[in-house]
């Protein structure tokens, strides 16, 4: 699954955009300014794939979404384009050119519609979130009360549109500690230092199917399916499970309120995986474990870890940086979808992340989820505003959405690889920042360059111009070189101010990067003939 080209018109701020992805690549990372679209532009795609699956909600923009799909664990060389259209003459849906019925194409849906579209934002807000309910609960409505497994594995198959939340991160957890991988085992004690499993509280309440009948605690209130099954697994191995009366409180502004509760505590790995033999892998526990939170039976998740110099079990996942527990959080998820043609829409994921995970976090993706050897048959599309993220990528893999003065938005590759470039020219070369120094430092520089080239100085600039060189020079800032070459070409270079300057659009960098280039080639025919 590869996005090829999108073309959006009319959801919000996007008006005649086209993006041409480069499908040879399994990352596509949009950089941009704030309220460039970048966000708006992950939220359209989301709509299409939603009313093209589910035909709810049907987009009140104009589309084309055109992408290349593997044939289900195969790789070929030329995979079939589909494209997705509602422009005014155009097929609403086409195979390599060709127009497909809308029933033809559900006959044939596991071979041109995605196996999964992914999404995840690592902000507050529901914007995204809210674009993937539909699919939520046609799920929960299929899988609630069913006890045919068939039936089951079914819907998960037709839940094409996933959304990550954060009880996923502790859920996928606990599917990998319960299947446990050298490799990733050994990537939680490196990168983050865990070491392993220490014990887990799981507290279950009364759901809100239950209220009001005579269903008892004990009996996990009579939940039904894979939620029930899986709670049960918590009770068999847990020690001393117990009914109890436990305060609630969901929101700030609820009062305290009592509520039927029933506490499963595993005390060690042995326990988990002991528990987990219900399940033939860690995606079906992770399923279980999931249906279990939208079935309603879950208050609280509580997961212990050892880490590095800390085997007391001390340490919670609850206890872990935001950026820990985000990163977890979607590195799971990404391994629990291995085997599926997928698209991941990921949006500002590396937000919480320091910078050394911020430098190797596509890697992390590769490596640790095992995407890396199925990599043709996904896509991740992500928005960043890191410059340590697409340090190690190529122009084709980078989009960089500009708006305009007209408020067109436009997109384009970088004129340049960020890959080589390093930190402070990718701010400046790729994200259009007219310097990377801080304002005021970079004041003090454009002052003293336009005194240094002033003509006519009276005493009082001279005193200040020296002022400003003792000053940048006990910052690490000298004018002067010996080369006179350059020095004729900072002279010309900073006869720009620059700290109070917007950053540039890519066009605008290209042209940058041209006038240098002109500028140089002048300076050296004129030393020549001097």
């Amino acid at each position: 699954m590869r996005l090829d080209r999108v073309y959006i018109d009319g959801f919000k701020n996007l008006k005649y955009l086209e993006v041409d992805f480069d499908e040879r690549h399994l990352t596509t990372v949009l950089i941009g300014q704030n309220g460039a679209g970048k966000s708006n532009l992950i939220e359209a795609i989301t709509q299409v794939f939603r009313w093209v699956d589910m035909r709810r909600s049907e987009p009140r923009f104009l589309y084309r979404v055109e992408y290349r799909i593997q044939p289900q664990g195969q790789t070929i060389s030329n995979p079939p384009r589909v494209s997705l259209s509602n422009l005014p003459g155009e097929p609403a849906i086409s195979v390599d050119g060709q127009e497909i019925k809308r029933a033809d194409f559900e006959r044939r849906k596991s071979e041109w519609f995605p196996d999964l579209v992914f999404g995840y934002y690592s902000g507050g807000s529901r914007r995204l979130e809210s674009l993937f309910d539909s699919h939520q609960r046609r799920y929960y409505d299929d899988v609630k009360l069913e006890d045919d497994d068939k039936k089951v594995a079914q819907a998960q198959i037709t839940r094409r549109l996933f959304y990550c939340r954060p009880i996923h991160g502790v859920l996928a957890l606990m599917a990998l500690f319960a299947f446990p991988d050298k490799k990733v085992t050994s990537e939680l004690a490196s990168r983050l230092g865990i070491t392993g499993f220490h014990s887990l509280l799981a507290l279950f309440r009364e759901p809100w199917f239950a209220k009001g009948k005579k269903a008892q605690a004990y009996d996990l209130w009579g939940a039904g399916g894979p939620a029930g099954r899986a709670a049960r697994q918590f009770k068999n191995y847990a020690f001393h499970p117990i009914a109890l009366e436990g305060n609630a409180v969901d929101d700030y502004r609820d009062k305290k309120q009592v509520e039927p509760q029933y506490a499963t505590f595993l005390t060690s790995l042995q326990d988990l995986k002991r528990m987990a033999e219900l399940f033939d892998d860690e995606r079906e526990m992770f399923y279980a474990l999931e249906a279990m939170d939208i079935s309603d039976l879950i208050r609280e998740i509580k997961v212990w870890v050892t880490r590095t110099n800390d085997s007391s079990g001390d340490v919670g996942f609850a206890d872990l940086s935001d950026g820990e527990r985000q990163l977890l959080m979607v590195l799971g998820l990404i391994r629990v979808s291995r085997g599926k043609r997928t698209l991941f829409l990921l949006d500002e994921p590396d937000t919480h992340l320091n910078p050394h995970w911020q430098h190797s976090y596509l890697n992390l993706i590769e490596e640790w989820t095992g995407i890396a050897a199925e990599k043709n048959h996904c896509h991740i599309v992500l928005t960043s505003h890191n410059p340590l993220t697409i340090s190690a990528l190529s122009r084709d893999e980078v989009r960089v959405i500009t708006q305009g003065a007209d408020g067109k938005v436009t997109s384009s590759a970088p004129y340049t690889d960020p890959k080589g470039m390093g930190f402070t020219a990718t701010l400046t070369e790729i994200f259009g920042m007219p310097t990377s120094l801080d304002i005021e430092t970079q004041r003090l520089i454009d002052d003293r360059n336009a005194l240094a080239h002033a003509s006519n100085k009276s005493e009082d600039d001279e005193r200040l111009l020296i002022k400003l060189n003792d000053d940048l020079a006990r910052r690490g800032f000298l004018f002067e070189d010996r080369e006179p070459l350059y020095q004729d070409f900072l002279l010309a270079w900073h006869d720009v101010r620059y700290a109070d300057r917007p950053p540039l659009s890519p066009l605008e960098i290209e042209r940058r990067r041209t006038g240098m280039k002109l500028l140089i080639e002048k300076l050296t025919n004129d030393e020549a003939k001097s």
